[in-house]
């Protein structure tokens, strides 16, 4: 579980560092080159960082357990421990249904 969590933690770090080179190279790709072989590199580069990097291999874990599944994602939250939030009072405005 806590190997999850550290990768989880590089993979986020990484995100964040190359998504502005990211931006800019896809800005340069789309604006500023033709279909020649500079613009052929620059896909190249970006094909390789988005393939190591990408937004979709983050994970979104609850804050409290660190649970990969069943997190809600307003609150950030496992389901099992938002319902004790719920059930304590902790978060208010919710009512108890049929638990």
């Amino acid at each position: 579980m806590l190997a999850k969590q550290i990768k989880d933690i590089k993979i986020r770090k990484q995100f964040a560092k190359n998504e502005v080179n990211t931006i800019a190279l896809k800005f340069l790709q789309t604006y500023y080159f033709n279909k020649n072989t500079s613009a052929n590199k620059l896909g190249e580069i970006l094909k390789t960082k988005q393939k190591n990097y990408s937004k979709t291999k983050i994970v979104r874990r609850c804050i409290i357990t660190n649970r990969g599944r069943g997190s809600i994602r307003p609150f950030n939250v496992a389901r099992s421990k938002l319902r004790e939030l719920f059930q304590y009072g902790i978060i208010p405005g919710y009512k108890k249904s049929i638990w």
